[in-house]
């Protein structure tokens, strides 16, 4: 690589609390009231994308911890019941690995650094390439037509 720089990338899903809370009290941390579905969509704990319609609740949530301009809240998916957490951390979620998804690049200042569309299978590679960039802090990987956030790439 391009300066001889290599990131070794982990892949963060939505913290197990932020839906154990929705699955409590059937509200998010912005005070919505929650409502269990059957929905085919990705649970962002667990990385695992539906492949029939299963029971999600959908929350928003603020994958950015700044509070300015750049720290958006937006509806993810996560399973009604408790569902294993993603662990795999350093191998990217392979219910991901086949879709068209968009990579924003943020700063250490939470603004955004750069941001491209990884054609299915690129998304890895893409993301080594942003996170060469010193000034990139983390990754969020995000769907290509909805833009909702999926998950974390960071060093």
């Amino acid at each position: 690589m391009p300066g001889g720089y290599h990131a070794v990338m982990k892949y963060i899903p939505v913290p197990e609390s932020v839906a154990k809370e929705a699955r409590e009290t059937l509200r998010d941390r912005f005070g919505h009231d929650l409502a269990i579905a059957k929905e085919l969509a990705p649970c962002r704990v667990c990385l695992r994308i539906s492949k029939e319609p299963e029971d999600l609740i959908l929350l928003s949530y603020q994958p950015l911890a700044d509070t300015g301009p750049y720290a958006e809240v937006g509806p993810i998916f996560v399973h009604a019941a408790p569902c294993e957490p993603y662990s795999s951390a350093d191998v990217f979620p392979e219910d991901f690995a086949t879709r068209r998804l968009i990579l924003r690049a943020y700063g250490h200042d939470g603004r955004i650094v750069d941001a491209l569309v990884a054609e299915p299978g690129t998304a890895p590679q893409r993301a080594a390439q942003l996170l060469e960039n010193p000034a990139v802090a983390e990754l969020h990987v995000r769907h290509v037509s909805y833009t909702c956030f999926d998950f974390k790439i960071v060093r």
